[in-house]
């Protein structure tokens, strides 16, 4: 019986792609500096018993331009045992302007259930909040490249080569093949 689990997990890998055998979920998210920049009541939380989603507000106290940028680093933990390793890829340093305009643009079919963004090419962005309403990840925003395990991202929001604030997310991602 095992042996023919993995005969077809590893057939559905090679005529599908791996992206489909991939399952992401939200684990934790937490704003950890610059709290007079945004405020985030932002949480994971089970939906249902299978089910884990993204709810809560995100504000932002300030009106915020093209002064500031927003970057990221990632770190990945192969065995899910919380030891991160920095891992070297990231989504490339962004004036926040052009960030939101890049969120709407590539991944505008994935902001479902998230309200009251800031529009595309408005700039300066002024203080608002964005509200996320049982949000699950969308896991085809995610290159199907990417290891199994823990993934922690730090996204920064930097002015002047100064942090002004930090979130933490770490999100799971397990593979569906041998299930």
């Amino acid at each position: 019986m095992n042996l023919f689990r993995i005969v077809y997990g590893l057939l559905i890998h090679q005529l599908f792609g791996r992206s489909l055998c991939l399952k992401i979920d939200f684990e934790r998210t937490e704003q950890l500096s610059g709290f007079d920049v945004y405020s985030s009541t932002l949480r994971v939380r089970k939906y249902n018993r299978t089910t884990i989603v993204l709810n809560g507000t995100f504000t932002s106290k300030i009106a915020l331009d093209n002064n500031y940028k927003i970057v990221t680093q990632l770190f990945h933990s192969p065995l899910g045992n919380q030891q991160f390793n920095h891992y070297p890829m990231k989504l490339p340093d962004q004036p926040v302007c052009d960030f939101i305009d890049m969120l709407h643009d590539d991944y505008g079919e994935y902001l479902t259930n998230v309200y009251n963004m800031p529009k595309r090419g408005v700039c300066p962005i002024k203080p608002q909040s964005a509200y996320t309403k049982n949000k699950i990840f969308p896991t085809n925003a995610v290159p199907p490249y990417l290891p199994t395990g823990l993934w922690k991202i730090h996204i920064y929001t930097m002015l002047n080569e100064t942090e002004a604030s930090k979130y933490e997310w770490i999100v799971k991602i397990a593979s569906d093949l041998y299930w």
